[in-house]
């Protein structure tokens, strides 16, 4: 047998775990951060630190020569405006605000509607085929997110876990 069984598995999977790591390790960092920071200045600080690594990460790639993604076309520029605009200011913003009215552990379990959401996007925006199982999980992920922002009165959730969301 061949030592490269898993080989199909790497960079990926590591790549993955780590950036997985770092995204359930930062919201208990920022939570702790939001006592001396205001939300807006550590949204951009945020994101600051996330230009610096992917720009560390493309001079690597030149360096080593490594080939890079498909140049942007002019019809992705709308689709570009739009996941900046969300997805790096607006979302980030939000969940600030969001996590300063809620308590850690409940915003790091709230995040897990994000694959809900990205779920929906796949499906709705882009047509991708969604079979039972992966809705059955979407549910499952709706319903203890609920769970998690109920505040013990029925139909009342907190406005910390509707921003997180």
């Amino acid at each position: 047998m061949s030592n490269n069984t898993h080989s199909h598995l790497w960079p990926g999977v590591p790549l993955a775990l780590t950036a997985a790591a770092f995204f359930g390790a930062s919201t208990p960092l920022a939570k702790y951060l939001l006592g001396s920071i205001d939300p807006w200045i550590l949204a951009g600080l945020l994101y600051l630190g996330s230009g610096l690594g992917l720009g560390i990460l493309i001079a690597i790639r030149k360096f080593t020569g490594a080939t890079g993604e498909a140049g942007l076309k002019r019809s992705d520029l709308l689709w570009l405006a739009g996941t900046v605009f969300f997805g790096g200011l607006l979302g980030p913003v939000l969940l600030l605000f969001g996590l300063n009215l809620t308590d850690a552990a409940s915003a790091s379990l709230l995040l897990n509607l994000e694959a809900v959401f990205s779920l929906l996007l796949a499906w709705v925006v882009f047509r991708e085929h969604v079979d039972t199982r992966l809705f059955v999980g979407a549910i499952a992920i709706v319903a203890g997110a609920m769970l998690l922002s109920w505040q013990g009165d029925l139909g009342r959730i907190s406005w910390g876990a509707i921003l997180i969301a």
